[in-house]
């Protein structure tokens, strides 16, 4: 009667239709797409709030802040006037600004951008590469190793949103590193602090003008037209011909 049973039982099983396949204990789970997981992850960095220091390889080490009302800042130490003069950059309700040394002076509206010549770019992964991680229309295909995932250029493009690079980023959201084709490599230095509640700017907001990456070309001399010639450069006065004394016969 069992045996009956269980021979009905197979039957019964084997003329069911297509079976789905399911992952049992011993099977290995199917591998998820690089870039769904990447776009995964980049989604919970956006909402990410934090103050992190970085090492960076176009200088010094720098500091970011992602406050919690939605406004950011960067601490470029070292970035203004030929590596003299400590610079931010910050994003604020009231717009884009540059601080140094005690002052701020506006770069741009809200909605507006950093000008080329004020802009140390290290803020840029950040606030504006990483919500284009979103669009699954990149011209990259996306590999993966661990937390990190590789961007590397699919098409004849030369006009992409973002360079291509590597990311790190872990299943928290937290930026571990950045290495982008001609930006160099941004790596965390250090444990991730709590955000503050806004970004401060560090000076006073004042009228004038941006600190320049470069020092400012020294003036040239131009010689003074009323400039007495030199001893040295004058020439000695040709001597006149002195007569002869006439021979008496």
């Amino acid at each position: 009667m069992k045996a009956a049973a269980l021979v009905a039982t197979f039957t019964l099983l084997s003329g069911c239709g297509t079976a789905s396949v399911v992952n049992g204990p011993g099977s290995s789970p199917q591998r998820a797409d690089p870039q769904a997981t990447l776009i995964g992850r980049v989604s919970k960095a956006l909402d990410a709030t934090f103050t992190a220091e970085y090492e960076w390889s176009g200088g010094e080490p720098v500091t970011v802040w992602a406050a919690e009302d939605g406004t950011w800042r960067v601490d470029v130490p070292g970035w203004g006037l030929g590596g003299t003069v400590d610079v931010s950059v910050a994003w604020t309700t009231g717009g884009f600004f540059q601080c140094a040394e005690e002052r701020c002076v506006k770069l741009a509206g809200i909605t507006g951008e950093v000008p080329e010549a004020y802009d140390p770019q290290v803020q840029r992964p950040f606030t504006e590469w990483l919500p284009q991680l979103l669009d699954r229309r990149l011209p990259f295909a996306v590999t993966r190793a661990g937390d990190c995932f590789e961007l590397t250029s699919n098409t004849v493009v030369v006009d992409a949103p973002i360079p291509a690079g590597e990311w790190c980023v872990d299943q928290h959201g937290t930026i571990l590193s950045v290495a982008a084709e001609g930006f160099g490599t941004l790596t965390l230095a250090g444990p991730v602090e709590p955000a503050a509640a806004t970004v401060e700017l560090p000076g006073e907001i004042e009228e004038g003008e941006p600190v320049e990456r470069e020092l400012p070309e020294p003036p040239e001399e131009t010689p003074s037209p009323d400039a007495e010639e030199s001893p040295e450069d004058a020439s000695p006065p040709s001597p006149s011909p002195s007569a002869e004394p006439e021979r008496s016969e």
